[in-house]
């Protein structure tokens, strides 16, 4: 099988240009790795081939009889592979959708496989079929689009199981984004005394985006315990906090911060301007525009008579 050596590589996406720009004469020897070869890696890239060639030659029926082929390989990286291709193309076939169920279990466990390559198509062929993969492997997956998808399943499901998970993703993901996307769900699905310590944490994160994200969450879950934390952001304005602790204030009708909300309405940040007098609306009512609002404010003592907080 030396001439196809170069199928044992990581690299799927270069394999199957490499081997789509040959076209149809790469098959039979490509098969030949599919049921042969010792190396399930190769088998696997075999598989991937196939699939890759037969499509971009219109030929993309040719590939089902492999990819079922395929399926029976006591290897989870080809299972996986060919199990995502046909869920992708061929689940209108009755045959094809009775011998998947039967690999649903194997695919299940192959979601928590520490192989990313495996791990993907494994989640993706579970998707395709209708499944919900295992919240844990989606949550724990090398993926930061995996973990995302597992993120916004826990949240449709509300599945309570998947909070320590979400916490640890909140706290440490390496991708800030994903730490922004957990945060909420996990704030949402946690209990009070859990929600709370976290997000009493990340409203001081080093990230503004992290901290944005923890301070919306504490209104948005009416995480009262916070409103100190958030009260002291408004004494020492930091940027996109100083306006997402002004929102997450007034969605805890704190009243009582109406003092330090409203010495904030002459800030050269729009957004934390306009957060301030929406907040007024919902605290001190009635409702205002900006300027009478700073009239307000100024009759109060929470602004100086004239001139722009620096």
């Amino acid at each position: 099988m030396q001439d196809v050596d170069d199928l044992d590589t990581d690299n799927v996406q270069a394999i199957a240009r490499t081997y789509r720009a040959q076209g149809l004469a790469v098959v039979d020897r490509v098969v030949a790795a599919l049921r042969s070869d010792s190396r399930p890696r190769v088998r696997a890239n075999a598989t991937t081939v196939l699939l890759d060639v037969f499509y971009f030659s219109g030929q993309k029926e040719k590939a089902r009889p492999y990819l079922l082929e395929a399926l029976g390989d006591p290897s989870p990286d080809v299972l996986s592979r060919a199990a995502d291709g046909l869920a992708g193309w061929f689940l209108d076939d009755p045959a094809v959708k009775a011998a998947l169920a039967t690999h649903t279990e194997t695919l299940r466990a192959a979601t928590s496989s520490s192989d990313p390559i495996v791990q993907a198509h494994a989640v993706s062929a579970l998707e395709k079929m209708g499944e919900r993969p295992p919240a844990e492997s989606l949550l724990r997956a090398s993926s930061s689009a995996i973990r995302r998808r597992g993120i916004a399943q826990a949240l449709a499901a509300h599945d309570l199981t998947a909070v320590p998970a979400l916490v640890d993703l909140a706290r440490g993901d390496p991708e800030p984004v994903v730490r922004m996307e957990a945060i909420p769900v996990a704030a949402e699905l946690a209990a009070p005394d859990v929600r709370d310590s976290l997000l009493g944490d990340l409203v001081a994160d080093p990230g503004d985006g992290v901290a944005s994200a923890a301070i919306k969450a504490a209104g948005d879950t009416q995480a009262a315990a916070l409103a100190p934390r958030l009260e002291a952001i408004l004494a020492t304005p930091e940027g996109n906090r100083t306006a997402a602790a002004i929102a997450a204030l007034a969605a805890l009708g704190d009243t009582a911060a109406v003092p330090m909300i409203a010495a904030h309405l002459d800030d050269r940040s729009t957004d934390t301007k306009w957060n301030a007098k929406l907040a007024l609306d919902a605290l001190a009512a009635p409702a205002r525009g900006l300027p009478e609002w700073q009239d307000w404010a100024r009759g109060k003592g929470y602004l100086p008579a004239n001139g722009t907080k620096p």
